[in-house]
């Protein structure tokens, strides 16, 4: 099997390619590309596998670059954070005739162009996975895993906050720029009494998330794969994803700065150029560091109350995108989760050996379901 790894040089490509090695093959085909030799030699090196592993220089601007690169792939695995170019990319692997998995944000502009081609997806029995990674791509895991446990689910809020170095100096332009499309999209919107209904301010979650991270105060974050659970689970009264700020210098000062200069295409050079800055000086921490994603579900078992709890911890940011890509990737790869269509990876992946898989690539999952009397 042949897979392309679009991004292998940035950080979170980088460590999806280190945790796939192993799980492919001597039959098996790897290729880690990227636009910077000198980071994809680095990634190399750092994969341990016994499939064959080769680097290849490309601009996913360049389309026929990409084109030339992806024919005769089974597998196109896309970690680069270029939403404004998936409509394209996605159409180049679905001639191509390989499967996809992408690990950007859950943005609508992403989504609806992977949507329109949803139909030749199913036609040409590929399978192509999207809102990859940990937030998106674990959140509705965690709810589903409840569901699993409870009779019914009545309410399933997941919260997540983080503590971390975000090595600034690191991040292309091109991710942080996915960061402002992502900050644009928030609108305080929940699953709240059974509905969607957009929050007050005051009524954000303050959250304890232990130490290092302490209290935080949670902001709901917009995911297609919370958005499609009140469908799935007709009991939910309460459902969202809500996420800990930054810290309140960036949190309050910076950010609607940034936001303001992102929506000035002339400006956007200098708003990224803050925003590494301000990710440097402003929410990047020393050690101790903690990433925390928790859900605390309330419903029924047996006939009586009864709460399902999990959370997923971890120190590394990009090893906890890293890990829900690659237990996804590994299902699709020996057949147990691949089926032809669009797919959110939270609604596709078999919970139970999900969470196994990140346990077994060095996340902390604990989990309790407690039944009342």
């Amino acid at each position: 099997m042949r897979i392309v790894a679009l991004g292998a040089s940035g950080n979170a490509g980088r460590e999806v390619a280190v945790l796939l090695g192993p799980v492919l093959t001597a039959s098996d085909d790897l290729v880690l590309a990227g636009r910077d030799p000198a980071k994809l030699a680095r990634t190399a090196g750092a994969v341990t596998s016994p499939a064959t592993v080769t680097t290849a220089r490309v601009d996913v601007t360049d389309l026929d670059a990409v084109r030339d690169l992806v024919a005769g792939a089974n597998l196109v695995v896309v970690t680069v954070s270029r939403p404004d170019l998936v409509a394209d990319l996605a159409r180049i692997v679905l001639d191509a005739g390989a499967d996809w998995f992408d690990t950007m944000l859950s943005t609508p502009g992403k989504l609806a162009a992977l949507r329109a081609l949803a139909g030749e997806i199913v036609g040409k029995r590929r399978c192509f996975v999207t809102d990859g990674g940990f937030h998106p791509g674990l959140p509705a895991v965690l709810v589903r895993w409840a569901a699993g446990r409870l009779d019914e689910v009545i309410e399933a809020d997941v919260v997540a906050a983080m503590r971390m170095d975000w090595r600034a100096d690191t991040l292309a332009d091109s991710t942080v720029a996915e960061m402002f499309d992502e900050f644009a999209d928030f609108d305080l919107v929940a699953w709240v009494d059974g509905r969607p209904r957009r929050l007050r301010w005051r009524e954000c979650p303050t959250v304890d998330f232990g130490p290092p991270i302490g209290r935080k105060a949670c902001v709901p974050m917009p995911l297609a794969e919370m958005d499609a659970l009140p469908r799935r689970y007709p009991g939910l009264r309460r459902c969202g994803f809500y996420i800990g700020g930054f810290g309140p210098a960036m949190d309050y000062l910076v950010l609607p700065v940034l936001m303001a200069m992102a929506k000035v295409q002339a400006l956007r050079p200098a708003a990224i150029r803050l925003a590494r800055w301000s990710f440097r000086r402003l929410a990047s921490y020393p050690p101790p560091h903690r990433l925390v994603v928790r859900l605390d579900a309330t419903g029924s078992r047996d006939g009586h109350p009864a709460t399902a709890s999990i959370s997923v911890q971890g120190e590394d940011g990009y090893l906890l995108t890293a890990a829900p890509a690659v237990a996804c990737l590994r299902g699709m790869l020996d057949g147990s989760v691949r089926r032809p269509g669009l797919h959110l990876q939270a609604h596709l992946v078999d919970p139970e050996p999900f969470l196994r898989d990140l346990t077994a690539f060095g996340l902390e999952v604990a989990g309790d379901v407690t039944s009342g009397v």
